[in-house]
């Protein structure tokens, strides 16, 4: 959080700065409204705490200012003591809050993690943390092996702070895995963002993440903020990390080291609070060979690192995926939110999904909106065949209905375990 101390009295001001520097906090210092309002419009504070009597008018004016170009800062007022009507006027005037003087650094800290809390609700970083744990179960839903695996290092890793890589094919679900991983931490209530690194050119791409400042480059008429700003202490989802220009690596390894960052046009840097998740479907090592990606930040990234299989070395995950993915778009389209039908349970069972989880969730959300349409049966199987596979399919649907436990599936099918087996098997 960027904060803007516009006090004319020096002694005051540099002790509050002190203050909440030890706090960690971001600081600008102006001694008038003229160059308060001045840094508003340059460097784009998180909040401004002014006194209301400064030397060429008063905060009111810088207040009123910030309304009329529609800058949505807010402003927290220092009061002299026992000026009631004056801190009912500055909350009517449309102020965030004020603090009465002499100042109590226990109570502006208060108001300023309050506010920093309604930050994060705000704009469209802000989701609900349920909403993210179950997108990102998605991922990792199944009891096979590699999977295990992925759950074991997914709970390590949302126990840390340091950076993590996730590597894995095309749709294997790398960013739904970075989601539960933010949402399983501490970080949860903070923002969650994404970008994909491959999607914008390298020049924009350095302007959303480092954000720049008005007349910092020909068109930056006003200021904006970037993801590393943006996202507080929260996540920042960096995809396709393999595709970030080198110019671009060398600024996030300093970001990474000094946990800190400098918008373009600005004279003095920000801290980095926040966290970042790499992920990649190309092998780094090998672009480090080409010296196509740095070597040094490959093993910052990489502090800690998850590999998500793809489906087909998963089959047993298979089912239980896709009747989750299944019900939720089911939700998410009004439709009754039943079991998969079996045809469809077929078609999963049968197809390699080259596109992983991506794939197989298109395909779903095909089936429910165009129903028996979208469904390829093969013809050319023999009647024994398609009895075998729909009694293979049937089976792992009621397996994965009693969570796994083969006996008591085996007894709500009316067969003993060892041909439950053979039809596993089949």
């Amino acid at each position: 959080m960027l904060i803007l101390i516009i006090e004319d009295e020096r002694r005051i001001r540099e002790g509050i700065a002190q203050m909440l520097a030890e706090e960690a906090y971001d600081l600008l210092e102006a001694e008038t409204m003229e160059q308060g309002i001045n840094m508003i419009e340059s460097e784009a504070p998180s909040v401004v705490l002014s006194d209301i009597n400064l030397p060429d008018g008063d905060g009111f004016t810088a207040l009123r200012y910030c309304q009329h170009k529609g800058i949505d800062v807010p402003f927290i007022f220092m009061t002299a003591f026992g000026s009631r009507d004056v801190a009912i006027q500055a909350i009517q005037a449309g102020a965030y809050d004020y603090v009465s003087k002499p100042l109590r650094f226990d109570e502006l800290f208060a108001r300023l993690k309050r506010l920093e809390e309604l930050q994060n609700l705000k704009g469209q970083v802000a989701r609900k943390s349920e909403r993210k744990l179950a997108e990102g179960r998605l991922a990792v839903l199944g009891d096979s092996v590699p999977m295990q695996r992925v759950r074991r290092l997914a709970a390590k890793a949302s126990g840390s702070n340091a950076p993590l890589l996730i590597t894995g094919e095309t749709g294997v679900g790398k960013g739904m895995l970075a989601k539960l991983v933010h949402a399983s931490s501490q970080r949860s209530k903070h923002p969650f963002v994404s970008i994909n690194c491959a999607s914008i050119p390298e020049n924009l791409l350095e302007s959303e993440l480092f954000g720049y400042r008005r007349g910092a480059f020909t068109g930056a008429d006003k200021n904006h903020k970037g993801l590393f700003e943006e996202v507080g202490e929260g996540t920042l989802f960096l995809d396709e990390i393999g595709e970030m220009p080198m110019q671009l690596q060398a600024k996030l390894l300093h970001t990474l080291d000094d946990r800190a960052f400098r918008p373009l046009g600005s004279t003095r840097n920000l801290h980095f609070k926040g966290r970042v998740i790499a992920a990649t479907n190309v092998m780094l090592e090998q672009m480090i060979e080409n010296r196509a990606f740095r070597q040094d930040l490959y093993y910052r990234l990489s502090v800690l690192s998850i590999e998500v299989p793809p489906l087909r070395n998963r089959p047993d995950d298979l089912l239980p995926l896709a009747e989750s993915i299944y019900r939720e778009l089911a939700t998410e389209m009004g439709r009754p939110t039943e079991h998969m039908p079996l045809a469809i349970a077929g078609q999963v069972q049968q197809r390699m999904w080259k596109g992983n989880v991506r794939e197989l969730k298109n395909y779903l959300e095909r089936a429910l909106i165009f129903g028996d349409d979208s469904i390829e049966e093969d013809l050319d199987l023999t009647l024994a065949e398609a009895i075998s596979r729909f009694e293979h399919s049937w089976a792992k649907r009621v397996i994965a209905d009693c969570g796994g436990d083969k006996t008591i599936a085996a007894r709500r099918l009316g067969i003993g375990l060892s041909t439950l087996y053979r039809k596993l098997e089949g």
